[in-house]
């Protein structure tokens, strides 16, 4: 690695564990070159803004996240169903080991002001994803496991609600002043798993795409950790099971 590269790399790590521990809002530019040690010329000349910043370290996540499920598909022994599970359990970002990026892109991405740099992610996303969705639906069709008629245009429309299903999920996380309901959660992410289900032509109860308890933990630290100190509230004394 070259070394602008290394400096790069340096400012987004710092830039992604201040925004973590502070929020992004609270983090400034200085604070980021005081702890780098950099100078204001050092950091423009990799990066505009700290939005930008922002934008780069969305794109490495999606990038990890994908070179994840690009692996995790060509590992899975099962079928075309258990490998379209193993996409979603590696890339989709309501993990637990997102819960503070998905914390982050929910405090600044879903803003009334940041539409345009939520739909720079979609597209993002769309771009990385939909050739490896759309592998695994051709194969599906194929062996005969998936019944759609239409293999060429599902991968686009899974991808699509997927999309909608995390604009819900965020809109109930930001709901204003209380616990986001838990059962609406996890209804919306059975209503995703049908749909999906429905539009591959799957066998019944073959798609999963998240554990429903895995899917309120990642809620519920997203909420704790983010949403609550955001709005300068103490931390919850009980959890998002008992709500």
């Amino acid at each position: 690695m070259l070394k602008g590269e290394r400096r790069r790399e340096e400012i987004l790590r710092t830039a992604e564990s201040l925004f973590y521990a502070q929020g992004y809002e609270r983090t400034t530019i200085q604070q980021i070159l005081t702890a780098l040690g950099l100078s204001k010329g050092g950091f423009y000349h990799h990066f505009a803004s700290k939005e930008a910043l922002l934008q780069a370290i969305c794109d490495r996540k999606a990038q990890e996240s994908y070179a994840a499920a690009r692996k995790a598909v060509d590992e899975c022994p099962g079928g075309w169903p258990e490998k379209f599970n193993a996409l979603f359990d590696q890339y989709g970002m309501w993990r637990p080991g997102n819960a503070d990026f998905m914390g982050l892109l929910i405090r600044v991405a879903y803003r009334e002001d940041n539409l345009v740099m939520r739909d720079k992610l979609k597209r993002r996303t769309m771009s990385l994803m939909l050739p490896l969705v759309e592998e695994i639906v051709r194969g599906g069709v194929q062996d005969g496991v998936f019944l759609t008629p239409y293999p060429e245009g599902t991968g686009t429309l899974v991808l699509q609600l997927g999309a909608s299903f995390s604009d819900a999920i965020a809109a109930l996380l930001l709901s204003p002043d209380v616990p986001p309901d838990t059962a609406k959660i996890l209804e919306n992410l059975e209503l995703y798993r049908y749909a999906v289900e429905q539009i591959l032509g799957a066998p019944y109860g073959s798609i999963v795409l998240y554990q429903m308890r895995q899917m309120v933990e990642v809620c519920t630290a997203i909420y704790e950790r983010h949403v609550r100190l955001q709005r300068g509230l103490s931390p919850l004394d009980k959890s998002m099971d008992a709500h």
